[in-house]
């Protein structure tokens, strides 16, 4: 097997070059270690520069019977882009997509053809002169994410009135039963009939679009808005796995390679406003968003929640990533999270010093430096342990304004409209909450794979309650908790660090076991990666994407050999 493995390096080392082909331990570290959980070994990951070059990199990979992981910008929550543990049948091989960067605007700006390692913020930075949005914008957890990332686990996002990650128009490579791989062209664009053909007019813009689209299909999930008013409703508005919003390349979990995604575009609004509501009682805010969902005539562009306990440990253990992205832009974090991980590894062979150097250093920085938020926000902090942040169309003010004082007339809690900066500093810390908890494991040493559970659970539209109630004898395990979510979706994100000598699944069980009684659905849009069980609906899809389960085997506590044997 050695000499075969060795074969194959050299054939993809002539396809990408021999520095696009990584084999050290140190230098695959970044790649086969999860953002947050998930670690294991890979035979080399690969970085080609150009579709065609991934293209002749998989033909190799699929003749040489090893396994495919295909990895974007490794952001994941739940390990689902990396290998997980040693157990494989086959060696694996990770292709990372960072350098397969472009993004096309076509139909006059209302849709884009993305690359697989586009990201959201690249997709924003290329709308905003057109004054078009795209899907989805930067989330807590996902800074960096990319595009086809989002769409292969179906990711919902912040952005209300958009729904989960869809398109049913993607140019995607798929291996039959008979291990012979193909290029599926569901673009809905004429490019050639051989691959190579294909892939070479994309990658040259050598195609129309228009009226002779060859491929019918919807490219977001329009009636996501109206799912969403219907309060009434005894199930989620959107959760991982959801039949509805499972087609190609979206919800596929890498069991298929995507080479390409059209996708809607959006008008920009031409102004915006911020509105941060504080209240003691989760309950006035279970019936502010009946409230509003039912009398709002447009729904808001984001209604965003933070828990006291996810602010204060974000604005210690995160304020690092609010100040770099507020200075840099969010485009600086990806190579920021880079270079800290090389320099990790570097700081962890000299055995004279702590492993957790970089991240101390990091926190001694947090420490001594101020809040630098906004004086009305840690007013309200220091009020209320529930914070939302509602942004609407300038255009909606009025009518925001006017139904939020009637609705605080006679209920618990306040609100103010924020001005710019406000604004700014509300947002960044919703977006830096994501990056808290691992920030604490890390500083403290603590190993995230055993001790951090976390949860994004898409309760009932006519739920009475947000926050994970948990009994006391789970709520003794926890160390800290962070809590945080996309309010009107109903949909929470909950971490949990675990005390030490915890037993981390028989809680995590016991949590699940809860969410389930409350007739929620989980994971809601972080897909169910290495940590959870995929339902049978969704295996099956999967199956029938990889019936020789060749890409990302394993992913939804699946099987990890070939033919899911």
């Amino acid at each position: 097997m050695e000499q075969q493995a060795l074969a194959l390096l050299n054939t993809l080392s002539g396809i990408v070059g021999n520095k696009q082909v990584l084999t050290s331990q140190d230098d695959k570290s970044f790649y086969t270690t999860g953002f947050r959980v998930g670690q294991g070994e890979a035979l080399a990951v690969i970085i080609p520069e150009s579709l065609s070059a991934l293209w002749q990199v998989l033909k190799h990979c699929v003749a040489a019977e090893v396994i495919i992981l295909m990895q974007a910008s490794n952001t994941g929550i739940t390990g689902g882009s990396t290998p997980d543990g040693n157990d494989y049948d086959r060696p694996i091989i990770i292709i990372s997509t960072r350098r397969l960067k472009g993004i096309q605007v076509i139909d006059d700006g209302q849709q884009v053809i993305v690359y697989p390692g586009s990201t959201l913020t690249e997709l924003e930075d290329t709308l905003r002169p057109l004054q078009r949005e795209p899907h989805s914008v930067i989330g807590s957890s996902c800074i960096g994410a990319s595009v086809i990332g989002g769409l292969c686990n179906n990711s919902g996002g912040s952005l209300i009135r958009r729904g989960p990650a869809f398109t049913e128009k993607s140019l995607y490579a798929q291996i039959s039963e008979q291990g012979e791989i193909s290029l599926v062209n569901h673009l809905g664009i004429e490019l050639g009939e051989t691959p190579e053909e294909i892939l070479h007019n994309l990658e040259a813009k050598q195609f129309t679009t228009g009226d002779s689209d060859t491929w019918q299909g919807k490219i977001w999930a329009d009636d996501y808005a109206e799912k969403l008013r219907d309060t009434n409703s005894a199930t989620p508005a959107r959760f991982n796995g959801d039949p509805h919003y499972l087609h190609d390349s979206a919800g596929c979990a890498g069991k298929i390679i995507v080479f390409a995604a059209r996708l809607a575009t959006f008008p920009a609004s031409k102004g915006t406003e911020t509105y941060y509501i504080g209240t003691n009682d989760e309950k006035v805010l279970i019936a502010l968003r009946r409230f509003l969902l039912t009398k709002l005539d447009q729904l808001p562009i984001q209604a965003e929640y933070i828990h006291a306990n996810a602010f204060d440990m974000t604005l210690r253990y995160a304020k690092h990533l609010i100040l770099a992205i507020r200075q840099l832009g969010p485009q600086s974090i990806p190579g920021m999270m880079a270079k800290k991980a090389k320099w990790d590894v570097r700081v962890k062979n000299i055995k004279c010093l702590p492993k957790n150097l970089t991240d101390r250093l990091i926190q001694g920085f947090n420490q001594i430096t101020p809040p630098l938020v906004a004086k009305r926000i840690l007013d309200y902090r220091r009020r209320y342990p529930h914070h939302l942040l509602i942004k609407v169309d300038s255009e909606q003010a009025a009518q925001m304004t006017a139904l939020l004082n009637t609705f605080f007339s006679d209920q618990q809690g306040d609100f103010f409209i924020c001005d710019k900066n406000e604004a700014q500093d509300a947002f960044l810390i919703r977006f830096a909450v994501g990056g808290a908890a691992i920030s604490y494991c890390d500083y403290l040493g603590i190993d995230p794979n055993e001790r951090l559970i976390a949860f994004d659970a898409a309760f009932r539209r006519n739920d009475e309650q947000w926050l994970f109630d948990l009994p006391a004898h789970l709520q003794d395990q926890i160390q800290a908790d962070s809590c945080c979510g996309h309010f009107f979706c109903l949909v929470n994100h909950q971490d949990y660090i675990l005390k030490p000598g915890v037993d981390g699944k028989q809680f995590k069980q016991e949590v699940i076991d809860y969410i389930e009684r409350r007739g929620a659905r989980y994971p809601a849009e972080h897909n169910v990666g290495h940590l959870y069980a995929a339902q049978e609906d969704y295996q099956q899809h999967w199956r029938e994407l990889d019936p020789t389960n060749s890409c990302n085997p394993g992913i939804g506590k699946t099987s990890r050999r070939k033919f899911w044997q």
